[in-house]
């Protein structure tokens, strides 16, 4: 008598078995893969404020420890402007800074790799990302000009000189989130001033920021933000008040 061999294989009820543990450990995976990711992009932002941390001190020892220019107006030459970052013109020319020379004229030095180049709308003119750090133009000063000294920053070790940052506006109400490489103060005394915060917590809510100490570090809100429209960009400031993070005067 002829016997029938029995060939191994899935049945459907065990192929929809694989099929639903594979979802399941997909949608355990996914989420701790991005964490993942995002943890990586944190640490790679502090490692690279570290590093400006480093060149901070070569640069105030080479300048009578002063911080360097936020913006120089009419240079390289009439009719250009050029920020810490490098020129307004397109491509940016990095090597214009007097920061930047020491940096090795590398803009990656400037940037945070959470905020990706494409996820925002550039200032300026530029098609080229230049940095998304804010610098704290309103306390170290620099327009046109060298910024303060360190020895007159009473508390050197909270006041932030670069931060994560974007600015929030809506021309025509449509939403734009831009890079900002100015670091807004809680409060100013200036005229038409208007509070639109620019630190920006992108990091699970939290901001990296490099002190005038050198160190850097992650901070949070520390209990308060403006309005719902900059809450849902991320946007706020660290505190309720200038000092000690953005203002020590």
């Amino acid at each position: 008598m002829k016997r029938f061999q029995r060939h191994s294989g899935f049945t459907l009820v065990e192929l929809l078995v694989v099929v639903a543990i594979i979802a399941v450990l997909s949608s355990i995976l996914v989420p701790a893969v991005g964490g993942a990711r995002r943890l990586a992009y944190c640490v790679q932002c502090l490692n690279n404020l570290r590093n400006l941390g480093s060149v901070m001190k070569i640069y105030h020892a080479d300048n009578d420890d002063k911080f360097w220019p936020y913006v120089i107006y009419h240079s390289p030459e009439p009719g250009v402007t050029t920020y810490f970052w490098g020129t307004t013109t397109d491509p940016v020319e990095p090597e214009a800074s007097p920061l930047m020379n020491y940096c090795g004229n590398n803009l990656a030095a400037l940037w945070c790799p959470e905020q990706r180049w494409g996820t925002y709308v550039p200032q300026g003119r530029v098609s080229e990302p230049t940095t998304n750090y804010g610098y704290n133009a309103f306390f170290l000063g620099g327009w046109g000009k060298p910024g303060k000294q360190l020895s007159q920053i009473p508390n050197p070790g909270e006041l932030f000189i670069f931060a994560d940052s974007a600015m929030y506006w809506a021309p025509g109400g449509v939403d734009i989130l831009q890079n900002s490489t100015y670091l807004e103060p809680v409060f100013s005394d200036q005229p038409f001033w208007v509070q639109t915060p620019t630190t920006h917590f992108r990091h699970k809510g939290r901001a990296n920021a490099l002190c005038a100490d050198g160190r850097a570090d992650s901070f949070g809100l520390e209990g308060w933000i403006i309005g719902e429209k900059y809450k849902a960009h991320g946007l706020g400031f660290v505190g309720t008040q200038n000092d000690p993070h953005y203002d020590q005067e």
